[in-house]
Order: C-alpha cells, then structure tokens, then sequence
C-alpha cells in the first residue's frame, strides 16, 4: 500500500534524545534530538508501508519538523523514505552536506562516549580502601563518581601502560592525584574530602607498586585485607560473585541499578542509590564469616604500600577553575603540553563542565 501522509506518525517515532553539548551559539543552540524511522517493514517482517516517493518523503519531513521547536534537531531515517540517505531539519541532505554531518556526528559520538564511558563503577580489590573510598563519596553528584571512575582506571590503575616510560607513568598518576585534588576543592565539601584524598592516594601507591609485563599489561597485587571473604578469589575482591552467591536480593539490586545507569533513566538519584547498596554490600561481605586463614603477608605487603612515596611531579597547582588548573599544570612533568591539554579536556567532559 502507499503511504497516506496524512496519516498519525506516531508509529515511526523512534525515541528522543537529550544532547548535552550540540552547537556553541546560544542562540542556535541544540538539546534535544528526535528520531523519525519510516521502515518498510517492522520487527517481524511484517509489511508496514511502501517506499515513499520524493514528495510523500518531503511532506512527512516537514509535517513533522514543523512540530519542534528551534532547539531540536529531528531525525529521519529507514528504507521507506525517498533514495538520499538520513534526512536532518526538512530536506535532503546534498552530498558535500553528508559528509560533513558525518563528521559531525563522528564527533559528536566520540564527546558523548567520553561522557558515558566511566559508567562502570570500580571495585577496588581492598576492603578498607573501597569502603573509605566510597564512603567519601556519599551524596555526590553522577559526575563526580563517574569523574572518580575515569581517574582510577585512566591515571592511578591504568591497565595498560604501552609505549609509556617509567616517568610518564609515575607522572600520570601524578596528574590523577591533582584531578582528584580538583574534585576534592570544588565538588566534595570537608567532611568527605579529607577521607576522599585518602583513598585515592592510596589507590595511587597501589598503581605505584603495579607492575608492568612485556607486552605492556600492568598487573596490580591488591591484597584484599586481613578478612577474606567466602568464596573470594585469594588475590581479589569480587563483590558480585560473592553477593550472587550469598545474597541475590542484594545482587539483583545493584545489576538493575547499574542497568539504569547505563541506560540513563531520568528521576533516578543513582549516586545516592549506588552508595547506599554498596555500603550495604561491603558491610555484609566484611560481616560474613571467613572460611580461610588471616594472610600472613598481609602486614608486610601494607607496610610496603604505606611506605610508597606519591610522586611530588606538580608545584603551586591552582583549583579554581579549569583554566588556571591547565596552565599550572603544564611545563612541570614529562607529559608534554597538548597531552595534559587532551586530558583536561577530557575530565571536563566526564563533569559535563
């Protein structure tokens, strides 16, 4: 059958999408983006509509588009629509328009994986420290915890180190520590800084003492603590076996709430959430009996840790905005210029600054 474009198109809309930095001029500013899918068939295959000639294309595009506002960029896409590609804003794109709007959307991809790439919360593989850790971070913002994730796994324990020499690896932990630093002066208040500064300068010295292999993995011997859980791996916390094991309630709580992370579920206070289950879940493991010895070298290994000195690379760091925080963080490491340029970028976008 032909399309009636005078029918609802409800039944081709695809879904809406929040942009969180489309457009550097306020006033042509973009937030929002819609999807249109005009397929031919759905789902199952079944016929939904024929392909549309260039005119019914045209008219859906703009019946739609005219129902928006200035700030959103509607999308439309799907076979049934006119030979010419995705269609943006009530037109056919021209060929040199389509390349540059894939770049821009290459772009925009590559900012929003940024954004979105710290969704995973860390585990670290020591009792006290994850507990301190994120006990520090109660009533913090998604940002701030997802910011921490990134310093963690980018900077302190990075799991991979190639092409990277001892220094630039010591200094690199160096700017994690003054990342965190920022964090601590703008976004913690006191009572939660102090204790969030002590964590991460501890899971420093544990980066600190990781070691790196031929081929460039860093292998890290985090001792969990002196109270092994259950079940536990001898040399690493798994907190989600554990809990799988012992308390599925539990564990089907925190999967489903890291499903709405990832998932951005809107009205969801997730940092509130994230640290109450896992204070609930570090509290239960650490209450639960042990089925294995106290670890003999468990005293010799924190000792070592303790003793680890934090590389002192920066000087007269300055917290009060991103820009006196990047240009008293340049000439004073072996990481040239543009990579701490890169990376400061880069810890703006995980802010959403």
């Amino acid at each position: 059958m032909s399309m009636n474009v005078n029918q609802d198109y409800s039944q081709f809309y695809a879904g809406t999408e929040q942009l969180k930095s489309y457009g550097s001029n306020p006033a042509v500013k973009k937030d929002t983006l819609v999807k249109y899918r005009f397929s031919t068939t759905d789902e199952h295959g079944n016929k939904v509509i024929d392909k549309m000639s260039k005119e019914e294309t045209m008219k859906a595009i703009n019946d739609i588009s005219s129902q928006y506002g200035d700030s959103v960029i509607v999308q439309f896409s799907g076979d049934g629509l006119a030979e010419g590609g995705k269609f943006m804003s009530g037109r056919a794109m021209t060929e040199e328009e389509a390349v540059k709007r894939a770049a821009r959307d290459a772009a925009f991809q590559a900012e929003n994986v940024i954004q979105h790439e710290n969704m995973h919360r860390i585990v670290i593989p020591n009792y006290e420290t994850n507990e301190q850790l994120y006990n520090s971070l109660a009533g913090a913002g998604d940002n701030v915890i997802s910011s921490t994730m990134g310093i963690i796994s980018n900077y302190l324990m990075p799991g991979d180190a190639s092409g990277l020499s001892e220094q630039e690896r010591q200094d690199m932990a160096a700017f994690g520590l003054e990342a965190a630093k920022y964090l601590a002066e703008n976004y913690l208040d006191e009572s939660h800084a102090e204790n969030f500064m002590s964590a991460m300068e501890t899971v420093a010295k544990y980066g600190l003492n990781g070691s790196v292999s031929d081929s460039g993995k860093v292998i890290y011997n985090v001792q969990e603590g002196q109270v092994r859980m259950s079940g536990a791996p001898g040399s690493y916390v798994d907190m989600e076996s554990w809990l799988k094991a012992n308390d599925t309630e539990l564990y089907d709580q925190i999967n489903e709430l890291n499903r709405s992370i990832i998932n951005h579920k809107d009205g969801e206070n997730h940092s509130a959430k994230f640290i109450e289950l896992y204070t609930k879940a570090a509290k239960k493991i650490l209450d639960a009996p042990s089925d294995t010895k106290k670890d003999s070298g468990y005293a010799d290994w924190k000792e070592k840790v303790e003793k680890t000195k934090l590389p002192a690379t920066f000087q007269n760091v300055k917290y009060n905005s991103f820009q006196s925080f990047l240009e008293s963080l340049q000439n004073q490491s072996s990481l040239s210029n543009s990579w701490i340029s890169a990376n400061i970028s880069r810890f703006m976008k995980w802010l959403a600054v």
